[in-house]
């Protein structure tokens, strides 16, 4: 056997070791923020242990890591809220404020490591729309611990973030379920002029917004009666130009309001696209997949990927989020009471809002996908023959090719994290009650009107006042 016959099979005998070894990391390796994690947490929300989940997300810190310590005050915060921890829950969403600041300035100097590795090596800076929701929760954190002046502050930090959403031409600038919750948050405060101006650019941002919802009849109302109750004739005329419908809805004496906040089901999650090329001895290879990080079936897909990568002559392979539903059925819900019956409508589209949000993004995330595959590929084509000239042997090179093929079938995935725990969307239902306890029923409906779920409670309505509660369900 020839010096070069033999190098060529000491070469394949490393590619293959090099394989093994790398399957062995994969069966190791296989923990962090993945989907059986989140398929867990989901779990013990859906089940209504919300204190477990809380808990859950506290034990798992170190899976976060330093880049998701965002994710990690997100869903820590927002899981405490669930749990009625509201303390808690609102330090995690001022720990989450600060993150979300430093984060945005350290994604920027990440950047040049994302374009060789991936965008999860960049520290998580979160979304537009996480942070605006997130002051939704905080604010009914505040208002449910009878702090309806701190809940103000949260609205007002609102409308700064929407002004340098606006400033720097974002594609999300506004929004009319925030701009609606936040006048309601106003109006509970005592704060009638804000809580009108934020009323009439919810009316707006609905008609023009990102989600397709119209205005809710209730907010139109609002709207309205803020204007009449200010002495705003004009305006109220106005509003009642554009939509008849509006009327005054003021509390009569001594009854309150309750509002009822359903948040139902959860956010899509992200999964991967990956397109793959191979090129083999007399044949390519090209492939397409959706890649779920849940189980056994994305460790089979890892593996099938560096498979082939180790055995070709040349390997591309570049990875694109894109959102997958989590099926829910319950569209609706109804409120009974001895007074009246009352049926919610949807107030915010968040499963439309963030497949919108990313649309708007792809462009620029596939760029980077396909910028950082032709700089792995030239880099690995030109180390290899680097190698190989001053070896003096092909093989020393091609083993080299193989290694970077390797590294980039393990390295190149789609940057999937989100703050995966936030409803699909947001149902409202508003009515008058009298002051005192009241027994209530609510009655969750899927598109059929046919009643999936029940849940009995009784609240205490406070007269003159808007009281707030939430709920959580998905069926």
């Amino acid at each position: 056997m020839t010096g070069i016959g033999f190098k060529i099979i000491k070469a394949r005998s490393l590619r293959i070791a090099v394989l093994f070894l790398i399957a062995a990391m994969f069966g190791g390796c296989a923990s962090g923020l993945n989907g059986r994690y989140y398929n867990q947490l989901r779990d013990k929300i859906d089940s209504g242990e919300f204190q477990a989940a809380a808990d859950l997300v506290q034990n798992s810190k170190r899976k976060y890591g330093q880049r998701n310590i965002l994710l990690f005050h997100l869903d820590s915060g927002f899981t405490n809220h669930l749990a009625e921890n509201f303390q808690i829950s609102f330090r995690n969403f001022e720990n989450a404020k600060l993150s979300f600041e430093e984060f945005f300035q350290r994604s920027i100097s990440a950047g040049a490591a994302s374009m060789f590795f991936n965008d999860s090596t960049m520290p998580y800076s979160g979304t537009n729309f996480e942070r605006t929701h997130m002051l939704v929760f905080a604010a009914l954190n505040h208002i449910l611990s009878g702090d309806d002046m701190a809940a103000a502050v949260e609205a007002r930090q609102a409308n700064r973030l929407f002004l340098t959403f606006a400033v720097d031409g974002d594609f999300y600038s506004d929004d009319g379920f925030i701009r609606y919750f936040m006048g309601l948050v106003y109006e509970n405060a005592g704060f009638l002029n804000d809580a009108h101006v934020s009323y009439f650019r919810a009316l707006r941002a609905y008609r023009g917004g990102v989600v397709n919802i119209a205005p809710p009849q209730d907010l139109i109302n609002d709207a309205y009666t803020t204007a009449l109750r200010l002495r705003m004739s004009a305006r109220a005329a106005e509003i009642k130009a554009e939509f008849p419908s509006a009327r005054d809805n003021r509390l009569n004496s001594p009854n309150g309001e309750l509002i009822v906040i359903c948040y139902n089901g959860f956010v899509p999650r992200k999964i991967s696209r990956v397109f793959e090329f191979a090129l083999f001895d007399i044949w390519p290879y090209i492939n397409q997949v959706e890649v779920d990080d849940e189980g056994e079936a994305a460790e089979f897909e890892r593996a099938r990927s560096v498979t082939i990568a180790a055995f070709a002559s040349d390997f591309v392979r570049v990875a694109f989020p894109q959102y997958q539903r989590i099926p829910n059925n319950i569209v609706s819900f109804s409120v009974d009471t001895n007074v009246r019956t009352e049926v919610s409508y949807m107030a915010q589209d968040l499963a439309q809002l963030a497949e919108r949000y990313l649309d708007d993004q792809i462009l620029k995330i596939r760029a980077k996908a396909l910028a950082r595959a032709a700089v792995r590929y030239v880099l690995g084509r030109t180390t290899s023959k680097a190698v190989a000239d001053a070896t003096g042997h092909e093989a020393w090179g091609f083993l080299t090719r193989t290694l970077f093929n390797i590294f980039t079938a393990v390295i190149e995935n789609a940057d999937t994290r989100a703050w995966n725990i936030i409803p699909e969307n947001i149902l409202m239902a508003r009515l008058q009650l009298p002051e005192g306890q009241n027994a209530v029923t609510l009655n969750f409906l899927d598109r059929n009107g046919r009643r999936l779920r029940v849940e009995d409670m009784t609240v205490d309505i406070k007269s003159g006042r808007k009281n707030f509660i939430f709920v959580r369900v998905r069926s």
